[in-house]
């Protein structure tokens, strides 16, 4: 180990040689990654530390496997948006898809009982849901549902109005043990370590405090860094961010509910919550794929006369040098500029740059040097 680390570092690698479990070392190396400044001298650790990270949590999907009596064979689409629903009620689970009218009944129940996704067509694309209960997760369905929410684009959270708060939580506690926290995109936390000036809190959220920030930093064994917030960047979302969780998106649908929802309560934005009834009130499918945070482009090889008519996802907000990336290293590294189609390929196109943001339906041709 290098010796420029900040003390809170050497001592969270104390904790991380003291664990008694894989699941613990995987915690206290994440939060231990997130302490280790980033510079020249430390690009060796970093990387083996995420080396570590990564042999432990395939050791422990690997582990699970070998206890199960079935087979992961969960697989998701191209062009495929996979939703996971989430709730503490199996029948609320039941209720809800029903409530869909898009699924056959003994489809939902071999869905429930076999963990199968119910796939349905929306535009040019597939949109698929998996119902999911923290009463589900047993030795046999471990590394299933690992695998599901993992690859889920979006989480449904069901809530009754009755237990919200405590349905909440479970569901969150089911999360956190699969490496996982729901989160928006308004609702962040940036860290980073440094060695010694104490922590320095950047921007103002509307469910923190500067001094709650700096008391959760100081418990979790940080003492040095800089942590940049965002509006609604709530303790829940800083914790799964400081541990290195994997953020998804996510909607709360809360049945049995009129008048205003509880979104400042739950610490989350208004548009991540929404009554039962106003769901399917609107176009169901148009809401989940909006959700999502995911949007089609459509690619046009230059030497083509027309685009794909199969689209690529990508996330809200991505730009065209991100997009070329995403397509091949060497695309994004001879990118030279774009030409791109909005609002139908019949329209004139627009020459662009590396750092034009994309939106959904967008046609781009990328052009290198």
């Amino acid at each position: 180990m290098v010796t420029n680390l900040p003390p809170q570092a050497e001592a969270q690698y104390k904790k991380v040689v003291a664990s008694r479990s894989k699941e613990e070392k995987l915690e206290n190396l994440r939060i231990f990654l997130s302490m280790i400044p980033e510079h020249k001298g430390t690009e060796k650790l970093r990387a083996q530390v995420k080396r570590q990270i990564s042999r432990l949590q395939e050791e422990i999907i690997t582990e699970k496997k070998k206890r199960s009596t079935r087979a992961v064979t969960f697989e998701k689409g191209d062009t495929s948006v996979l939703t996971a629903i989430l709730s503490e009620d199996k029948k609320l689970l039941y209720e809800f898809l029903a409530c869909m009218k898009l699924f056959d009944e003994n489809l939902i129940l071999e869905s429930l009982n076999e963990l199968k996704p119910l796939s349905t067509g929306f535009e040019d694309i597939v949109l698929s849901f998996i119902p999911l209960s923290p009463s589900m997760v047993g030795r046999q369905k471990y590394s299933l549902i690992q695998t599901i929410l993992l690859k889920s684009d979006l989480i449904i959270v069901l809530l009754s109005i009755e237990n919200l708060y405590e349905e909440f939580n479970l569901v969150k506690e089911m999360l956190r043990k699969f490496g996982i926290y729901v989160a928006s995109k308004k609702s962040v936390a940036i860290f980073k370590s440094l060695a010694t000036g104490g922590v320095t809190v950047l921007n103002r959220s509307r469910f923190l405090s500067e001094e709650e920030v700096k008391s959760f930093m100081k418990e979790k064994g940080v003492e040095s860094g800089i942590i940049q917030l965002s509006e609604y960047t709530s303790l829940y979302t800083l914790e799964g961010s400081v541990k290195g969780l994997q953020r998804k998106n996510f909607l709360i649908i809360v049945e049995n509910h009129e008048g205003e929802l509880p979104a400042d309560q739950l610490c989350i934005p208004k548009d991540s919550i929404v009554s039962l009834r106003t769901f399917l009130k609107n176009d169901v499918l148009k809401t989940v794929f909006k959700a999502s945070g995911l949007i089609r482009v459509y690619l046009k090889p230059p030497s083509a006369v027309s685009p794909s008519s199969r689209p690529l996802l990508v996330d809200e907000e991505t730009t065209v040098q991100e997009l070329a990336l995403k397509i091949h290293k060497d695309l994004s590294e001879n990118l030279k500029y774009a030409r791109l189609w909005r609002g139908g390929f019949s329209s004139k196109p627009l020459r662009v740059g590396s750092s034009f943001k994309l939106m959904d339906g967008d046609v781009i041709e990328l052009r290198t040097r």
